[in-house]
């Protein structure tokens, strides 16, 4: 199908009629800006051949700004080798013509005739549908509408399977197969279409199954249940009586009080020093003033001597100026003439000076070329070393956080078990004879530690008990055992034996990053831009090379021609002599000119600020501001010395964040509770299910529950045969289909890929059963359309129409594809591979491409036709 002519008139925007003829049988670019008018050629377009011409919402075509008209659309267009005309007017007196040949079709018989051409469905009432666009609906694209392949390929289905049965000669392939239907129905009742998940009577006969089984292993296990029941409830009345006693969550509750408390003080401090800055920056703003204004005082007082220094040389600048002009414009004249013929040689002299240079060129060139191959090469191992080293600092590197954790926990053990020791009772000896201590035999000299009460046993004078005093021993060696427990499981996730080891770890990490930074210090100084810039520089400096070879061979002799050294000594000469000729000339006006207005300007400044410093204003203002220097300067100091007393003030109470130990500490003393909590529950529960357990009865039970565990595995495995034996039914009939359906693909795979190469070699594309694009193969991996990103599902959309229209024209079907702004996600090494794949298909189809960036398609070898153009022209 060929577009020849559209003329459109009273539709939207175009008030006026508008008429685009000469329509080329290939490739038809449009171009305008926004709201130019694109869109709507292409709107009327899809009306005329796919909208009713009695529609009755079609009022939103009438001209802009009006309330009546009639919206009016003529194509002219061969479809079959035939020439066909189309007129179709819209909303007020409504009408529709369709010649073809020497046949005049009018009305609703010309729809149906031209819904029969095109490949699509005339909807009965009401606005197209797009399941009913068929053909035109998936070759015609909309804007912003590229990569919506899959649901306009399923609405042209029927079509591409028609043209694709016609070019492979087998039968269709639909996909809904009634054998395979039937025995889908039957596999469906016994297990799920997608999980392959057990339905119906074979879900129910597992559910019996799983029951009579546990129901089973409940019964022989209720026994052993009941004593563990009985075990773990003294377990756990043990726990709760210590927890109960001990109450460790008010004193966690209490800590987290305290938290808060320095919490508070701590954002009052912050809040101090935001009103303390704001005052030191106030105080240095007014400091900075007057200092500003004292020095431009003294500035303004050195000025004045100075000018009249410059006053007095200025006016003898000015007397030397005039002689000197007069002097160097005799000069002038003499130089120009020397100049004349000193170019004239040098012409000469450079074209055998420019075959020298490119010789020197040439040699430069290759030198480059080599060094550029070294470059390349010992970056190449610079980068291999950098993932060695970051590979290998990837397995050292310790958490820092968790790290510092550890160091705290080691510090606290520490100061605890210090605490142990000294709250035991120290039992100082020098015994002259032996002694027992408990059942042990002290002599000599030496230092026991108790922790509980022991008697001495004295020979011949009777029995010493030592009882400590009241103390928290007990409290700190559990806290001991905690801290211990920490450093265990922090030492567990670093892994890592201790903190020694850790501490080894962490330096070996910073060793190998140290490593690892020197690798790629190397690797930047031979490629600071990367190896792909030096490939770039290499291919670069090649061009250049060959660039120079071809500038050699096209210079033209210049034998006998002074050496260009000679020439250009002779010429430079000649041009320094007129050039410091006319400079000196210049120099000498400009001189002239300058001492003049020097002198009368620097008198009139001198007279200003003469007159400044003596005023008595001036003078009383100066005073002011040196005092205020004094004073604001003092003032400044004070509040910088205030400042940094509190930031250090601040610095030190932050050290340790009391709002996040206040959240632990309240997280905890939770934790604690509700542990608390569930310990009591389940010693209810455990005491319940004691209460109500019994053994009697348990035999005759586990019999019976044998008896129906035996039934439900027979009832099982009957249907499990009978789903396997329908599974196996239905993948050797699918397996049948799907080899009817690829030799139907056949047409399509094959025009897909010819497309596909131009942006990705060796790819292919995966079709559904509705013949629409799935994912795309390339590189070893199988993409899903929908995951690629929106500019490539953008460039398979297009792509995929285009072998869609190739399939359809094959099989004597008309196309015509129209792209309005079809492409606008796509970068530019893309968009010449569209472009590419575009003037290809333009060889077998007409093709109307709508777009606002003309600058991105002027290569394509076509016109461009204006849409302002068109409205002017008219």
């Amino acid at each position: 199908m060929k577009l020849q002519r559209i003329a459109i008139e009273e539709f939207k925007q175009f008030g006026a009629r508008v008429v685009i003829d000469s329509l080329g049988p290939g490739l038809n670019v449009f171009t305008g800006p926004n709201e130019a008018g694109k869109s709507t050629i292409a709107e009327a377009v899809r009306t005329v051949f796919l909208e009713r011409y009695k529609a009755s919402h079609l009022k939103d075509l009438l001209p802009w700004g009006r309330a009546s008209g009639q919206p009016t659309v003529e194509v002219s267009f061969v479809a079959n080798g035939q020439s066909c005309t189309l007129t179709k007017q819209f909303v007020t007196r409504p009408r529709c013509n369709l010649k073809i040949g020497h046949e005049v079709f009018g009305e609703d018989e010309a729809e149906e005739k031209l819904a029969l051409i095109l490949g699509f469905s005339r909807a009965a009432r009401g606005a197209m549908k797009d399941a009913d666009a068929g053909v035109p609906g998936l070759l015609w694209v909309q804007q912003g509408q590229s990569q919506q392949i899959r649901e306009a390929g399923s609405h042209a289905a029927q079509y591409l399977r028609d043209s694709l049965a016609q070019l492979s000669g087998s039968r269709q392939a639909g996909g809904e197969d009634a054998l395979i239907e039937a025995v889908r129905g039957e596999l469906a009742q016994l297990l799920t279409s997608r999980s392959q998940r057990a339905t119906g009577a074979l879900a129910q006969a597992e559910k019996e199954l799983a029951s009579a089984r546990d129901e089973y292993a409940s019964l022989e296990q209720q026994r052993g249940q009941f004593e563990g029941d009985t075990e773990r409830l003294a377990a756990l009345q043990q726990a709760f009586d210590e927890a109960q006693q001990k109450r460790a969550w008010e004193t966690l509750e209490s800590k987290a009080q305290d938290a808060h408390r320095r919490a508070a003080a701590l954002a009052e401090m912050a809040s101090s020093l935001n009103a303390l800055d704001q005052s030191v920056q106030l105080r240095e703003a007014e400091l900075a003033l007057s200092v500003q204004h004292e020095t431009h005082a003294a500035e303004l007082e050195a000025s004045v001597a100075e000018r009249r220094r410059q006053l007095e040389r200025a006016e003898a600048q000015a007397r030397q100026a005039q002689a000197d002009h007069a002097r160097v414009s005799l000069d002038m004249t003499r130089c120009q003439a020397a100049a004349s013929e000193a170019a004239r040689a040098l012409e000469l002299a450079n074209v055998a000076g420019m075959a020298r240079e490119l010789d020197d060129q040439l040699q430069l060139y290759r030198v480059e070329i080599e060094r550029l191959d070294a470059s390349i090469g010992a970056a190449g191992l610079a980068h291999a070393a950098v993932v060695e080293a970051t590979r290998a600092a990837a397995s050292l590197e310790v958490d820092p956080q968790q790290l510092q954790r550890l160091r705290a926990l080691a510090r606290q053990a520490d100061l605890l078990r210090a605490k142990v020791d000294a709250a035991m009772t120290r039992v100082e000896y020098r015994l002259r004879s032996p002694i027992r201590i408990g059942e042990r035999s002290v002599e000599g000299e030496g230092v026991l530690r108790l922790d509980g009460a022991q008697t001495l046993v004295v020979p011949d004078c009777g029995e010493l008990t030592i009882v400590p005093g009241i103390s928290d021993l007990a409290a700190l060696r559990a806290q001991c055992a905690e801290l211990d427990a920490a450093q265990a499981q922090l030492l567990k996730a670093l892994g890592v034996a201790s903190l020694d080891d850790a501490e080894t770890r962490h330096e070996a990490w910073k060793s190998q990053v140290a490593a690892l930074q020197n690798q790629q210090t190397i690797l930047a100084l031979h490629a600071p831009r990367g190896i792909e810039a030096l490939r770039e520089a290499r291919a670069a400096a090649q061009a250049r090379s060959q660039t120079a070879n071809e500038r050699r061979a096209a210079l033209p002799d210049a034998a006998g021609a002074l050496t260009l050294e000679e020439a250009r000594r002779a010429a430079d000469l000649a041009r320094a002599a007129l050039d410091a000729a006319a400079a000196a000339q210049q120099r000498a006006a400009d001189a002239r000119a300058s001492a003049l207005t020097a002198c009368e300007s620097l008198a009139d400044s001198l007279r200003r600020d003469e007159a400044q410093l003596a005023s008595e204003e001036f003078r009383t203002r100066r005073a002011q501001w040196r005092a205020a220097i004094v004073e604001q300067r003092t003032h400044v100091e004070a509040l910088e010395k205030q400042r940094e007393a509190l930031v250090r003030a601040l610095e030190q109470a932050r050290i340790d964040d009391p709002v996040q130990e206040e959240h632990r500490y309240r997280a905890s003393a939770e934790l604690a509770r509700e542990e608390q909590h569930h310990r009591q529950v389940r010693i209810a529960a455990l005491r319940s299910q004691l209460e109500a357990a019994g053994a009697s009865g348990l035999g005759e039970r586990a019999a019976r529950a044998q008896a129906a565990l035996e039934r439900a595995q027979r009832r099982w495995a009957e249907l499990s045969l009978r789903a396997d034996a329908l599974r196996l039914l239905e993948r050797t009939l699918v397996e049948e289909r799907d080899a009817a359906m690829a030799q139907l693909r056949a047409p399509l795979t094959e025009r897909l890929g010819h497309y596909l190469r131009r942006f990705f070699p060796e790819a292919g594309m995966t079709l559904d059963d509705a013949l629409g694009p799935l994912a795309v193969q390339r590189d070893g991996r199988l993409d899903a359309l929908d995951a690629l990103s929106f500019g490539t599902q953008e460039q398979m959309g297009i792509v995929t129409r285009l072998a869609y229209a190739d399939v359809l024209k094959a099989a004597g079907r008309p196309t015509l594809l129209m792209l309005d702004d079809a492409a606008v996600h796509t970068d530019s090494v893309r968009r010449d591979a569209l472009k590419r794949a575009l003037l290809d298909a333009a060889n077998r189809h007409q093709i109307l491409l709508f777009t606002c960036h003309p600058e991105l398609w002027n290569d394509l070898g076509v016109r461009h036709r204006s849409i302002d153009e068109l409205k002017v022209a008219l």
